[in-house]
C-alpha cells in the first residue's frame, strides 16, 4: 500500500521556503510543541533497499538556490522529467522521499511533488505538512488519495489546515504531537502504529 501526499506545483518555489514554511505548518497543526531541525539530503542511493551511499545534506546557500516547480528535462520520450531530495528529521531517525514530477503533456503536463514518508506517526505528519506547504506556497492544490485523513477532505491547503488543527497540552513533545494529529482520523484506524523510527 502506498502512502504519498503529493501538492501540485502552480508556480516554483525553493527547498528553503519548503522547509521553513514546513515548520510553520507543523506548529499549525500541532500547536505548542517544539518543531526538530530539518534536512534536506541529495545524492543518496539505495541498493535493494539497502542505503548504500549517504548522499549529502544540503548546505543553506543550496537550499535558497534550489527550486522544486520549474520544468524538469525528461528522462525519455516516455518518462517524465524527475528530481529527489530526502527531508531527514535527525532527531528521530525519520524522513520523507520528495519526488518532483514533471508530468508528460500526454499525461497531462503539470509539476507535482510526491512526500513519501516513512510508515510512523511522525513520517506521515510531516509528509503532510511538507504537502500542505509546497500547495500553499505555489498555488496548487494539497492532495491526499491514498491515506485519506478526511472523506472527502479538502484540497485548498489552508482549508485542510483550519479543519484538521490540534490544541494538545503544551507538555507534548514533537513525536506525540505527531500521533495525537494522526488519532483525530477515526479512518486511520489507529495507523500508523509506531510513533517514530526511534
Amino acid at each position: 500500500m502506498s502512502v504519498d501526499l503529493a501538492a501540485t506545483l502552480a508556480r516554483p518555489t525553493t527547498l528553503a521556503a519548503l522547509l521553513a514554511g514546513a515548520r510553520h505548518t507543523l506548529a499549525e497543526l500541532l500547536g505548542p510543541v517544539p518543531v526538530p531541525d530539518l534536512d534536506v539530503v541529495a545524492d543518496r542511493r539505495y541498493v535493494q533497499g539497502q542505503r548504500v551511499d549517504p548522499g549529502r545534506r544540503l548546505d543553506p546557500a543550496e537550499l535558497a538556490g534550489t527550486s522544486i516547480g520549474d520544468p524538469i528535462p525528461a528522462e525519455s520520450a516516455t518518462s517524465p522529467g524527475t528530481a529527489h531530495y530526502e527531508i531527514d528529521v535527525p532527531a528521530s531517525g525519520d524522513v520523507v522521499w520528495l519526488t518532483v514530477i514533471d508530468h508528460l503533456p500526454e499525461a497531462g503536463g503539470g509539476v507535482e511533488a510526491v512526500f513519501s514518508p516513512c510508515r510512523t506517526c511522525v513520517g506521515v505528519v510531516l509528509a503532510t505538512a511538507l504537502a500542505l506547504t509546497a500547495a500553499g506556497l505555489t498555488g496548487g492544490e494539497f492532495v491526499d488519495e491514498q491515506i485519506r485523513m478526511l472523506r472527502p477532505g479538502p484540497t485548498d491547503p489552508g482549508r485542510f489546515v483550519a479543519a484538521t488543527r490540534l490544541a494538545p497540552p503544551p507538555d507534548d513533545d514533537f513525536a506525540l504531537g505527531c500521533e495525537r494529529y494522526l488519532r483525530q482520523f477515526p479512518a486511520l484506524n489507529g495507523w500508523p502504529r509506531s510513533r517514530s523510527m526511534r
